[in-house]
């Protein structure tokens, strides 16, 4: 029976019953001869014991434990006085901490130690696919899926492109692979600080950082760096007179072209334009209405009626979470915000005039073989054709969206309905839809001067006036 029934645990890769005694007496032997600076610490861990490097640690300069590869042998306590030299000898001569912690993991961990730990970039490109795919959409909550078009396009945005910018996807995360592909110059030539793929460039590295086991000096490295995008797209915007000017000037020109395919197609994106307008919707969002010639009956019984029926007065829109188009593999095609109910502008004037109670909704269907992106975004890219063609003065989807938004704070409706309606908060509805300068405060104050009014205020202009306020008329009238 051993007579070390008492001996701890110890770290390292032998087996220490009855060996260590000798091993603590090697290490007060020998830890003094290790140089000024870097000394051997052996430390406790519950029952189990490491023997580790200490010294003064860059880039903080605190004095902490750092493992070393060192068995808890005589052996052991050697091999620390030797790798003690080198690290004093590193500190006194590299400058760069990123370039000593690579030094450290190769030449005082050992590099064979170091590859057994490390998991190569396409591993950690699958790991953040496979969590992706196991998510949740973060508009809708709905789980995400490879068997919906939108969700691989999305992935593909958001991932698989940033993905491909390192070269080699079985090499080892290192600190010049992240800056590499950081910095990689943008193909139009526009500059890369401050643009948005810098900082979605920088945000992919972080989550790279973080599944790698190199992970805290691949994050400090990217810890100094600002990711901010400065660089915005300038928003395009359309006042209502010269939106009503430009459609009822296509509108007129469609009816003059001789080809009646050509014509039906003109006058069906005109209509989507107006749809745009009065229900402040995305031409793709457009494309998964499901009531437009039919009524829509709800879960619980509730009938909305079509949009093309001459006694429906409230013309309500629903809208589905798929567009009826599909990909050639059947693949269902979501909208961002996902299905919904939303009204239009309350003006049956501009309601009539953009004819919208005659759907003309425009037939698309996306070519084989094309990537999930081209498919997700093609309605908006041929609308974007379509209304460029017809000598529209705005391209971007997004103008008719706020030229909405503008009408409904004219017709006074309030931030919290039109961002409900138009599926986002009241804080994105302000910073991004909200349309400014002197002619939009215009129309908007117009358009609030025609609104009802407080009793009180009615009661204190009519007393201005003159008018007798205690007059059967004026009673009724209050």
């Amino acid at each position: 029976m051993s007579n070390d029934i008492n001996t701890p645990t110890v770290g390292g890769k032998g087996n220490y019953d009855g060996g260590y005694a000798r091993f603590l007496k090697a290490y007060q032997d020998f830890k003094g001869e290790c140089p000024r600076g870097v000394t051997l610490k052996l430390q406790k861990t519950g029952v189990r014991y490491n023997l580790l490097l200490q010294f003064k640690q860059p880039p903080t300069g605190k004095r902490l434990p750092k493992t070393a590869n060192l068995e808890c042998t005589p052996e052991g306590v050697i091999d620390g006085v030797k790798k003690a030299k080198l690290v004093s000898e590193a500190l006194g001569t590299i400058s760069s901490a990123s370039e000593f912690w690579d030094w450290y993991d190769k030449t005082i961990l050992g590099k064979n130690q170091i590859e057994d730990n490390l998991i190569t970039y396409r591993e950690i490109f699958q790991q953040l696919e496979d969590g992706y795919f196991a998510g949740y959409n973060r508009n809708t909550g709905r789980p995400r899926s490879r068997d919906i078009v939108s969700d691989l396009s999305s992935y593909e945005a958001t991932k698989g492109i940033y993905f491909r910018l390192f070269p080699n996807w079985d090499e080892y995360p290192s600190w010049e692979s992240f800056k590499a592909m950081l910095y990689t110059p943008l193909q139009n030539g526009e500059q890369l600080v401050g643009s948005k793929t810098f900082k979605e460039r920088y945000y992919i590295l972080k989550a790279i950082a973080e599944k790698s086991p190199n992970k805290e000096h691949l994050l400090k490295q990217l810890e100094p760096i600002n990711a901010k995008q400065t660089q915005f797209k300038k928003k395009q915007r359309i006042g209502i007179d010269a939106f009503k000017d430009w459609w009822y000037s296509a509108k007129q020109k469609a009816y003059t072209i001789k080809s009646n395919t050509v014509s039906n197609n003109r006058h069906s994106w005109l209509w989507v334009t107006g749809m745009a307008v009065m229900y402040g919707l995305r031409p793709t969002e457009i494309a998964a209405a499901v009531n437009l010639t039919k009524p829509f009956v709800t879960d619980d019984g509730i009938t909305i009626k079509a949009l093309s029926d001459p006694d429906n007065q409230d013309n309500y829109l629903v809208l589905g979470d798929y567009v009826y188009f599909t990909d050639s593999e059947g693949r269902k095609v979501s909208i961002k915000i996902g299905g919904r109910v939303v009204a239009p502008i309350p003006s049956p004037e501009m309601f009539k005039l953009l004819e919208l109670k005659q759907p003309l909704l425009p037939e698309y269907s996306p070519k084989k073989g094309v990537q999930p992106r081209t498919i997700t975004g093609g309605f908006d890219t041929r609308f974007t054709q379509k209304i460029s063609s017809m000598k529209c003065p705005v391209t971007q989807k997004y103008a008719f969206r706020r030229l909405y938004n503008l009408l409904g704070e004219k017709y006074g409706l309030p931030i919290e309905l039109r961002a409900r309606l138009m599926g986002h908060s009241t804080i994105v509805n302000e910073s991004n839809y909200k349309t400014k300068g002197i002619d939009a405060t215009l129309e908007v104050i117009e358009g609030c001067s025609k609104l009802p009014i407080p009793l009180n205020v009615a009661i204190e202009r009519l007393a201005a006036l003159g008018v007798d306020l205690d007059s059967s008329e004026a009673k009724l009238f209050l």
